[in-house]
């Protein structure tokens, strides 16, 4: 649960098993910072916009994510 500060770097998995147009969002509390991060990590063979992994570092960050084909997930 995000909605609490972060109590230092925290990291989540991608779901293992979406469907073509599945969409995730995520937005990072006020204390999100370069120490302070959240890492969205890939599942599987999945890649996000051809990364392993992406870090938001800034507070309120946020981010949303499409599952747009086979181990392939965009973001919007």
């Amino acid at each position: 649960n995000w909605g609490a500060p972060l109590g230092g770097a925290e990291s989540a998995t991608l779901p293992a098993s979406p469907t073509v147009g599945d969409i995730v969002y995520v937005k990072a509390p006020s204390n999100c910072s370069s120490t302070n991060t959240v890492t969205i990590n890939k599942a599987g063979s999945q890649t996000i916009d051809g990364e392993a992994s992406i870090i938001l570092e800034s507070p309120f960050a946020a981010v949303s994510l499409c599952y747009v084909e086979s181990n392939i997930w965009r973001i919007f």
